[in-house]
């Protein structure tokens, strides 16, 4: 795991306190190395809206669902473009990462969620659009451990339904879908907050 890995976890781990200032200095010595990796990671983390004036941003649910609207607007372009680009072989990678999902432990069926919204994000073929999905990382990561710990219901049927309308070539059914399940992922993470 990468510094930036180890801090970011701690992070969304709660492992410091709100009011704890992130100190370059406290930082260095708690993970043991000098003050110019935490610099660049305390950056990573701004970049990634986790860090703000030195502090763990907290969003209020307004911002969440303001950096909600910018994820479905590109998920929802991702999509779309899926419907044109992806093959049997992209679509056979999305249903395994909803078999992997169903059946391993709580780390697995995280990290198969982040394979399929990043796999339709992949249809975008945009580095400037994958640059500000990117930047939402650590606020999906925090939205995808709630849906995934707390068991939304439908999660991976919806995205069973999604690889489904992909490969009938349905672009405004796979719209709506796609629509629906971040808006059921976000509504259902601030209620569990």
């Amino acid at each position: 795991m990468s510094l930036y890995e180890k801090i970011r976890e701690d992070i969304l781990n709660w492992r410091f306190d709100e009011e704890e200032k992130l100190t370059e200095v406290k930082l260095a010595k708690l993970y043991g190395v000098s003050r110019t990796p935490i610099r660049e990671v305390l950056k990573q983390l701004e970049f990634e809206y986790l860090v703000k004036n030195g502090h763990i941003y907290k969003p209020s649910p307004e911002d969440y669902r303001n950096l909600f609207e910018m994820r479905t607007l590109i998920e929802t372009h991702a999509v779309e473009k899926a419907v044109l680009f992806f093959g049997q072989d992209d679509l056979e990678g999305l249903r395994q990462s909803i078999k992997k999902a169903h059946e391993g432990p709580e780390e697995e069926t995280l990290k198969a969620n982040k394979f399929f919204h990043e796999k339709l994000v992949s249809a975008v073929r945009n580095p400037f659009l994958m640059e500000t999905y990117d930047r939402l990382n650590s606020v999906i990561y925090f939205f995808s451990r709630t849906v995934v710990e707390k068991q939304r219901p439908s999660l991976l049927e919806e995205h069973g339904k999604i690889v489904g309308a992909i490969e009938e070539r349905d672009v405004e059914k796979v719209k709506t879908l796609i629509r629906r399940h971040l808006e059921k992922d976000l509504e259902f993470t601030l209620y569990h907050m």
